[in-house]
């Protein structure tokens, strides 16, 4: 006959590591004017310079705050003040060659008029 043998239970599971309250260390906040200077350059398309302004103001604001607070975001500042800045250049060329174009051709229209 066989012996009997002691019955062992079986093992408990490994119990989870803790993890440190809080959880895993949070990233710092975006910068929300940041952000709001993205949005606006985008929205030259629709309204001109009466976005492109802001989107420069904004962008020059957000990107003091991002030095000063260390917030993430100097991404979307950075692209919305250039974008800021080239949309504004492109309306201002657009409206000197318009300008230039009519003064053309009313110098034009006067040198070839007879008296």
């Amino acid at each position: 006959m066989d012996t009997p043998t002691s019955i062992v239970p079986p093992a408990a599971p490994a119990a989870a590591l803790p993890v440190p309250y809080g959880g895993a260390p949070a990233s710092p906040p975006q910068n929300v004017l940041a952000w709001v200077s993205l949005g606006l350059a985008l929205g030259f398309v629709f309204f001109s310079v009466l976005t492109s302004i802001p989107a420069i103001i904004c962008g020059h604001i957000a990107r003091a705050q991002i030095r000063r607070t260390g917030e993430q975001g100097g991404a979307a500042a950075l692209t919305g003040l250039v974008l800021g800045y080239v949309f504004t250049a492109l309306t201002l060329a657009g409206i000197a060659v318009f300008v230039t174009f009519f003064i053309g051709i009313a110098v034009a229209a006067g040198a070839t008029s007879t008296v």
